[in-house]
């Protein structure tokens, strides 16, 4: 059961008379159930490829929450932590919200294409969207508020629990990202957003949803892209039938050969060259 502290009735809130461009009309049964586990949880994580809408309906459904008048929260914070994709831009000129704005980027242009970005602007300066550092996070008690945390999975599992621990009162939070598309994180299991997704799933108001790559809503060419990415198809070859087991023992006989000889065999040699240039994981 959520959370609540008896709150003053609020007078005013520009949200609740924003006019919206897109109400959100969910495309699939996947984000229907995504819409409703935002309605009905108060913490919740979504997983997923690129292209299946995990932050349109997530943006969109704060919005709609926000907007109704029957319910406390009063305003909607977008957070994406400042990991930069394989890429170093070295200082970045401005104040804090312009250090954040390569980050927060694509998040704000939803909430532009839903309600227009002078409807937007407006709403920043009187407060009920703003843009947060997750860096500084840490001390805040986050209440009457919808946080949408975008791109989790650059994420710490030390970062991930302090953004948890943050919740207050008649709060939500709706964290999304896609395991497979880490920037700081070769190995997707240590991450933020799997190590909370697991260490969670005992707690009754903390919801979950994976979408997969046939609930992709973009364009169908990202699912035929991404399947190509697979290690199955890498350098165009089909190994789908690799027998794993067999080739790890095949290593763990080379290493064996490698300690108790000088010089392996030209087959061993060539073999590991072979699995370490075709299988990194």
């Amino acid at each position: 059961m959520a959370r609540k502290k008896p709150t003053q009735t609020k007078t005013e809130n520009p949200v609740k008379d924003a006019p919206t461009r897109h109400r959100l009309k969910c495309k699939n049964h996947k984000q229907k159930d995504f819409s409703k586990l935002i309605t009905e949880k108060e913490i919740i994580f979504a997983i997923g490829p690129a292209g299946v809408g995990k932050s349109y309906v997530a943006i969109a459904r704060a919005i709609e929450l926000i907007q109704n008048v029957s319910n406390q929260y009063s305003k909607m914070v977008i957070i994406n932590p400042a990991v930069e994709a394989e890429e170093k831009y070295g200082f970045m000129p401005g104040d804090l919200r312009d250090k954040l704005d390569p980050f927060v980027g694509p998040s704000l242009d939803i909430v532009d294409k839903i309600m227009g970005i002078k409807n937007r602007l407006k709403l920043e300066e009187d407060g009920v969207i703003s843009v947060g550092a997750l860096g500084f996070i840490r001390g805040k008690s986050i209440d009457n508020t919808i946080l949408v945390m975008e791109e989790a999975q650059n994420m710490s599992p030390h970062q991930m629990k302090t953004l948890l621990t943050r919740i207050g009162y008649n709060s939500k939070f709706i964290i999304s990202g896609d395991l497979d598309q880490s920037d700081r994180y070769k190995n997707y299991k240590d991450s933020g957003l799997y190590d909370g997704i697991q260490k969670h799933k005992n707690i009754n108001e903390i919801g979950y949803i994976e979408f997969n790559e046939s609930e992709i809503v973009r364009n169908p060419l990202i699912a035929q892209i991404l399947n190509n990415y697979k290690p199955s198809n890498l350098n165009g070859r089909d190994y789908s039938n690799v027998d794993f087991n067999k080739v790890i023992e095949r290593v763990n006989i080379a290493t064996t050969i490698k300690k108790n000889k000088k010089k392996k065999p030209k087959f061993i040699r060539k073999f590991i060259i072979w699995f370490r240039k075709n299988f990194r994981w």
